[in-house]
Formats: C-alpha cells, sequence, structure tokens
C-alpha cells in the first residue's frame, strides 16, 4: 500500500458571495490551526507536511480573494 498522495492540480472555478466565502476562510482557517498546533500533539500523529502546505496555500488563495472582494489592500513593509 501506498501511503504518497497524489494530487490532481486541475483548477476549478467555485462561484460564492462574500459571506459564504467569509465563512469558508474561518472553518479552514480554524482547521488549518488545528492540524498545526493541537493534531501535532496527539499520541500517533503523522505528519503530512506536503497536505499541510497545500492547506496554507489554499487558505493564503481564499484571503487573498476576500480581501480583494472588500477592497482590502495589503500592507506592504517598507523599511
Amino acid at each position: 500500500m501506498c501511503d504518497k498522495i497524489v494530487f490532481n492540480m486541475e483548477l476549478l472555478t467555485v462561484k460564492l458571495n462574500v459571506y459564504q466565502l467569509k465563512a469558508l476562510l474561518e472553518l479552514v482557517d480554524n482547521q488549518l490551526f488545528r492540524m498545526k498546533f493541537i493534531d501535532s500533539r496527539i499520541p500517533g500523529h503523522i505528519a503530512k507536511p506536503e497536505e499541510l502546505a497545500l492547506a496554507t496555500a489554499a487558505i493564503d488563495t481564499l484571503r487573498k480573494t476576500y480581501n480583494k472582494a472588500m477592497g482590502i489592500t495589503p500592507h506592504v513593509k517598507t523599511m
């Protein structure tokens, strides 16, 4: 049995209103927190860094989309 995960990287289009996107973002952000900080402390937990990286990238995409929809511009750090 193979433990390696194979991902189909096909792009999908999903239509959500801004309120649905905000609700989804909150849920997945909470789930990512759980994956990073809670699950790792459970005995027998097997780390899956590839899944964590994909989840982080997905949340970043959702957050950027939400911020754009709300007219929030990213803060650019200057030295």
